[in-house]
């Protein structure tokens, strides 16, 4: 996929857009008497009304609550009467292409196969908390670190007004308190809810990634304001600063304040800044979105103190997503470009200036929200350096210090019902970390990554 194409594709997807005619719990589902076809296609993904009770906050409810009020009949208090709380447990097999060579010891006494059961088990607050004021909290835990921790999580405030002066109705603002760029967003083309929704973990990780695509995730936490207006047009502004889940203080042995020691990238300074701009357009059976996202950051690699040199990663990203949603067919297509400006000051490279460019384009349909798949296909390159993409480093690394990685990812589903989906995907790689052949210099073939996962994913 061509940089200039997706551009082309994005300017072209705005200017077809068409007048308009006049993300998944069950504990949203408890909390509001809906049906979970109402805000999403095929969990997770959003649909129209599903955005907009995100843009308010998840308040929504018809479950009784429980409202003191006092002398002066202000209300003190609204706690629903029935917590919104799930579960979610996923389960998974997964298949290597070629197993991974065990340390010192012929490569073939290694299993090309793991099975996790669960794969992760997760604890869910979805809902409203009080007037205004509502959350998106999941706890989970994994078997492969046998550890707790907290996953994507958000706290929202949100509410409505007019400003008949300027011609604004029904206009959406808000603040949002988050721990992962993106997660915020609404939109299922931004990388936080972006697809592969759900990913085994015993793939082979490429060596290079954006930033904003899932650097920071749980390790940040970032307070911002947005605006909805006109129905149509979604601003967003907000600031990250890094908070590591895992991180203990030598000396006082509580969480901070952070040294070298901390796990990077540690964002340098007051915070870093991110941004959001999207409009969608919503007619009939039919909804489109298009936008741009991106980020800012000064970071601190791992054992570089707050004094020391700092890397400079700015993020500039463009995105598209098309709906079409019956009782029948459920059509979606989305697509996202980052351009990602690296500068290492502090990490050893053989280029301090360089730059690295992800791009993916999906395509999903469902019948009936039963049975479907999905297509993606994804693409990142960017400049070489030996030093930074792990030159000599066996399976992980790029022997060419280049990192490119091409491939597609294909899905196939069956939902017996609306909150159980049993999944098999099958990731294939043309090029991985630069090469289709050996490379890492080791004898490795970016084929030998490719990973069937077979998968169960239950909320309940």
């Amino acid at each position: 996929m061509r940089r200039t194409w997706l551009i082309a594709t994005l300017v072209a997807v705005g200017l077809a857009m068409t007048p308009a005619v006049v993300r998944a719990t069950p504990g949203f589902a408890r909390q509001t008497g809906i049906s979970c076809q109402a805000c999403h296609t095929v969990f997770p993904e959003l649909t129209p009304f599903g955005r907009k009770f995100k843009l308010n906050a998840y308040v929504f409810t018809n479950v009784k609550q429980l409202e003191p009020i006092n002398e002066q009949r202000q209300r003190t208090l609204s706690l629903s009467d029935l917590p919104p709380l799930s579960v979610q447990l996923q389960a998974s097999v997964t298949s290597l292409a070629k197993s991974l060579a065990d340390t010192g010891v012929p490569s073939d006494l290694s299993q090309r196969n793991t099975a996790e059961f669960p794969q992760a088990l997760s604890l869910f607050y979805t809902g409203k908390i009080s007037d205004y004021l509502g959350a998106f909290i999941q706890l989970t835990w994994e078997p492969s670190s046998d550890a707790v921790g907290i996953d994507n999580s958000e706290l929202r405030f949100a509410n409505q007004s007019s400003f008949e002066f300027l011609g604004m109705t029904d206009v959406i603002y808000g603040l949002t308190l988050n721990n992962n760029p993106t997660s915020q967003d609404v939109w299922n083309s931004t990388p936080a809810w972006g697809y592969p929704f759900i990913l085994t973990n015993a793939g082979v990780p490429p060596a290079a990634k954006a930033l904003i695509d899932g650097q920071l995730a749980q390790a940040s936490a970032g307070l911002g304001g947005y605006l909805y207006l006109f129905n149509h047009l979604y601003l967003e502004l907000s600031g990250y600063r890094s908070a590591p889940t895992a991180f203990t203080n030598a000396t006082t042995g509580g969480p901070g304040p952070l040294d070298s020691t901390a796990p990077g990238p540690r964002i340098s300074g007051t915070a870093a800044p991110y941004w959001r701009a999207a409009w969608e357009q919503n007619w009939g059976d039919h909804s489109l979105s298009f936008g741009t996202y991106g980020m800012y950051a000064k970071t601190h690699p791992t054992g570089i103190g707050e004094s020391g040199p700092t890397d400079r990663f700015t993020d500039v990203a463009l995105d598209a997503q098309y709906q079409y949603i019956t009782d029948n067919h459920i059509f979606s297509a989305t697509t996202t470009w980052i351009h990602e400006i690296r500068k290492f000051e502090a990490t050893p490279s053989t280029h301090v200036n360089s730059t690295l460019d992800t791009e993916r384009l999906t395509g999903s349909y469902f019948f009936r929200r039963k049975i479907g798949g999905s297509a993606q296909i994804f693409s990142t390159t960017g400049t070489r350096d030996p030093l930074v993409y792990g030159a000599g480093m066996p399976v992980l690394g790029s022997g060419g210090g280049n990192p490119a990685t091409q491939g597609a990812v294909l899905e196939l589903n069956y939902l017996p019902w609306l909150n159980t989906k049993i999944g098999m995907q099958y990731t294939l790689y043309t090029r991985f970390n630069g090469r289709g052949r050996n490379y890492d210099g080791f004898g490795r073939s970016a084929s030998d990554n490719n990973t069937l996962y077979v998968y169960t994913w239950i909320a309940f």
